[in-house]
């Protein structure tokens, strides 16, 4: 079968976007079944039918397409998870159930989260719409009381440095049941919440977070699921 080649000498963003967004979904189909080390950049322009000059139009090289990958996929969740999160006044339940629901996420899609800590998910860079939306959560729980009276940047990053270590553990170590309710502790401790609340909001419930129902992280979801069924 002859390979498509897409001409890329005019600036037609739609046609640029459709092309990497083939060459995005068919990485990720290809990461099911082999590591991201070992994808070439033969299979990828094979698995989305253009060309090695087409491909290197859109992006440098196989890592910076999965670096593409894990950042839109982290951006799609996030969006999503704040736009239908519920409102919850007290700052440190909700620190401990967005948590969780995090790390619930990573069990129920492994594949999914893998991608995203490509991209080295959660983001530490003070400007992403997630460290925000953790800064703002601590700076609620401290004005509440129940944080310790340190800078902003040290509580965001405590949260977030706990969240990425507790997320590559499950996904690289099968761990005991009550683990994801042991890092929630862990962290409103670190934080400075009395052990005893700490112990109560650790296992408060929670549902893992959604895959949002359009765009590449939604393509991914149902790659994976065509593919359980067969």
């Amino acid at each position: 079968m002859p390979k498509i080649v897409h001409h890329l000498f005019n600036s037609d963003e739609k046609h640029l976007e459709q092309i990497k967004e083939s060459l995005l979904l068919g990485a990720s189909d290809l990461a099911k079944n082999t590591s991201v080390e070992n994808i070439k950049i033969d299979d990828l322009v094979n698995k989305a039918e253009v060309s090695r000059s087409t491909f290197y139009k859109v992006f440098h090289s196989v890592d910076s397409l999965f670096k593409e990958l894990g950042k839109k996929l982290s951006n799609e969740i996030t969006e999503y998870t704040l736009s239908h999160s519920p409102a919850i006044p007290d700052a440190a339940a909700r620190v401990a159930i967005k948590t969780k629901r995090a790390l619930l996420f990573i069990t129920k899609a492994p594949f999914l989260a893998s991608l995203l800590l490509k991209e080295e998910w959660p983001s530490s860079d003070p400007n992403h719409m997630m460290y925000k939306d953790i800064e703002k959560d601590f700076m609620d729980g401290k004005a509440q009381g129940y944080f310790s009276d340190m800078p902003a940047s040290i509580g965001t990053n405590l949260i977030l440095g706990c969240l990425r270590g507790a997320a590559k553990d499950i996904l690289e170590t099968k761990q005991p049941d009550d683990y994801i309710d042991k890092v929630i502790y862990q962290i409103l401790i670190s934080l400075g919440v009395d052990q005893k609340i700490a112990a109560e909001l650790s296992k408060n419930p929670a549902s893992a977070l959604s895959v949002p129902p359009t765009g590449v992280a939604s393509n991914i979801a149902s790659l994976q699921n065509h593919t359980k069924a067969n």
